[in-house]
């Protein structure tokens, strides 16, 4: 269907918007297509939030997003970045390392376009020849709006269409830890990432690879000690005021040492008898707790030797790094602001 169609598509549908469907004004939106009869209706979304997803089952016709997220004071204008959701995610942790990306990639069921002067502007189709799952547009005069429309049906099967999305502003005049850059963290960065993380936890790099899909390159984790891990399913609204911006996430600093429980049941079974001492005489290292944290492929991430402190946050439904230093040199900023008692939150290691 060419741009010209689905204008037209998108204009016939906005004069019937009271029979569109379900209009959505919140973080997350859930919606279904069978719930409209016309499929070139529209069915206009309002989403207020920095962050959250929209999941649309049996698509039909099409739907209006419109980005409405809090900005500081004085700001009008933001970047909104959405990311289609070809394939489950993987859990944030995780045992093997045999549970890499495997599951193949299914047909995301929509085109996206973004709304511009008096045309539409594609940004991503199923069929435009480029892998990644991340597409990325600005605001214009503060307005952002996405037409996502359905793909023809084919037959009755299931059909979902989810993507995740992101809305952030242009101007940066604090330290954004959802937005860092490659060079490496201050004192005073590394103690905020580590209040506002959603992945606390001294780590082994034991692998890095590139995912073309997200444009990043994915390092691998061995976990040596969890101190906090948030769970993914949380959706945390934020405040307008920009210290707010910082402290996005509750903090519950708990420390975990991170042991594989089939080995713990070992040892129990060790003390029983010696009839269970020959069976398990070692630990299986495939029962480690592992996680993946992204990175910016340009940033040219590697792997390193070495204990580091992993800070990382959930970003587009994946785990975004943001600080990794050396057990060292973070050992020596948790004694040093423990003796001035300046720290934001209770820092450990």
């Amino acid at each position: 269907m060419g741009y010209e169609s689905v204008f037209l598509s998108i204009v016939l549908g906005l004069i019937c918007l009271a029979e569109a469907g379900m209009i959505g004004d919140q973080c997350d939106w859930t919606g279904s297509g069978l719930s409209s009869s016309d499929e070139r209706g529209v069915t206009p979304v309002y989403l207020r939030c920095r962050e959250g997803s929209v999941s649309w089952l049996y698509p039909r016709g099409a739907l209006r997003l419109l980005f409405k997220p809090p900005l500081p004071t004085g700001e009008k204008d933001f970047k909104v970045c959405v990311r289609v959701i070809r394939r489950q995610d993987p859990p944030d942790l995780f045992y093997s390392l045999d549970r890499n990306n495997t599951e193949v990639a299914g047909r995301f069921p929509a085109r996206i376009f973004v709304e511009g002067v008096r045309r539409l502007v594609p940004l991503y189709a199923p069929d435009d020849g480029d892998v990644k799952e991340l597409r990325c547009f600005r605001s214009r005069h503060g307005q952002a709006a996405l037409y996502v429309e359905a793909e023809p049906e084919e037959g009755p099967k299931r059909r979902v269409a989810t993507f995740r999305y992101e809305a952030r502003s242009l101007e940066r005049r604090h330290y954004d830890p959802a937005a860092a850059d490659c060079r490496p963290c201050s004192e005073a960065e590394l103690e905020l990432a580590f209040c506002t993380s959603d992945l606390v936890s001294r780590a082994v790099m034991v692998g890095s690879e590139r995912v073309s899909s997200l444009d990043s390159t994915q390092l691998t984790w061995r976990l040596t000690k969890l101190v906090r891990a948030t769970a993914a399913d949380i959706q945390t609204d934020v405040q307008t005021d920009d210290l707010n911006d910082y402290y996005r996430y509750d903090i519950d600093n708990v420390e975990n040492s991170i042991e594989p429980t089939r080995t713990r049941t070992r040892r129990r079974a060790r003390t029983r008898g010696r009839k269970h001492t020959s069976t398990h005489t070692h630990t299986d290292t495939r029962a480690h707790t592992h996680a993946h944290t992204q990175v910016p492929h340009a940033c040219g991430a590697a792997t390193g030797e070495g204990e580091f402190v992993v800070m990382a946050r959930r970003r587009l439904g994946r785990l975004t790094l943001v600080c990794a230093p050396r057990l060292e040199q973070w050992v020596k900023l948790v004694h040093d602001r423990r003796k001035d008692g300046t720290s934001h939150c209770s820092l450990k290691y």
